[in-house]
């Protein structure tokens, strides 16, 4: 087989790693992904590269996973970090009360000239074969092209995270990023329980306790 699901153990995989990840973000343009890599300069992708590469080290429930092509050379063609928490991070006091997901899928992207060959199945697989195997509920925010396979995987839609920016005589500035953006934006909001079957009406949602 040409594709093989690998995870990410040093840092000299991220270079090619966030090339991919620029390249297809761009078909179709993601624009949260936009406020994630402000400065498309150079100069900008070594700060996005090196600060993904820092955020991994330091977190202990990232794991990060590649697809790669081997009759191209080992080509990286798509990619995903997964976080996976097995205790609550919010045990200690909290200022305003927040939800916690035990398994969060934070990105996950396939190169447009890769696409429909099984990569985006193979990362999403992982994070849904590891919640079974811990027993945990997952939670993914899904764009539109995306919202489809983790359908497919169990994941249910929950709702639309809708972000606007219309405001009362705005700065140029403020346009300028408008149009950098393409704004409004929305994403949807993904949740598989534990065992990936919702059954509508008799699942538990765990927020509405």
């Amino acid at each position: 087989m040409p594709l093989e699901f690998r995870q990410v153990t040093k840092d000299s995989e991220f270079n090619e790693i966030v090339q991919c990840q620029c390249e297809s973000y761009q078909q179709p343009l993601n624009s949260f992904f936009r406020l994630f890599r402000h400065d498309q300069s150079p100069r900008g992708f070594i700060e996005l590269r090196d600060r993904q590469i820092r955020e991994w080290k330091s977190d202990p429930t990232a794991r990060w996973f590649k697809v790669v092509d081997t009759d191209i050379g080992d080509r990286v063609i798509g990619a995903a970090k997964w976080n996976v928490f097995t205790t609550n991070p919010y045990t200690d006091p909290q200022p305003v009360e927040a939800d916690w997901w035990p398994e969060v899928l934070a990105m996950l992207f396939v190169h447009p000239e890769h696409r429909r060959r099984g990569a985006g199945r193979q990362l999403i697989n992982w994070g849904v074969r590891e919640a079974d195997r811990l027993g945990l509920e997952a939670f993914i925010e899904a764009t539109d092209d995306g919202k489809p396979a983790y359908e497919a995987t169990g994941f249910t839609y929950m709702g639309t995270q809708y972000w606007e920016s219309a405001r009362r005589n705005p700065s140029e500035k403020w346009v300028e990023l408008e149009r950098y953006l393409q704004t409004p934006i929305h994403n949807y909001l993904m949740w598989r329980p534990k065992g990936g079957r919702f059954v509508e009406g008799e699942t538990a949602i765990p927020w509405e306790k």
